[in-house]
């Protein structure tokens, strides 16, 4: 890392990268092999980032953002796209049976 800010945009061509650049599975695994910072599963967006970083490449935050809104829409991820906190977790792992099934927790939080 050379201390340079990273660019706000990411290109793959000829075009800007786009939320169906990321595999749902690929950003799922990503979320999956990121180390829990609490008991209840719960992954930080930074540390996310860094991850699928490691597989696909830098992810521009915006977009990352995007796509985690699209997941957990989808219920396959539960957690705040909204950018408030940015922290994640997996159905499976969910210590909260009220969150998950609901296929969609943006904007249930106390706006801490």
């Amino acid at each position: 890392m050379t201390g340079q800010p990273l660019p706000a945009l990411r290109y793959i061509g000829d075009r800007r990268m786009q939320c169906k650049d990321i595999p749902d599975d690929v950003l799922i695994g990503a979320i999956r092999r990121t180390k829990p910072v609490t008991s209840g599963g719960w992954r930080m967006l930074g540390h996310v980032s860094d991850e699928l970083a490691a597989t696909i490449g830098w992810v521009p935050r915006n977009l990352l953002l995007a796509k985690l809104r699209k997941v957990c829409d989808k219920g396959q991820v539960g957690g705040c796209p909204c950018g408030c906190r940015g922290d994640f977790h997996l159905p499976d792992e969910c210590a909260d049976p009220g969150c998950c099934p609901q296929n969609s927790t943006r904007g249930q939080h106390d706006g801490a």
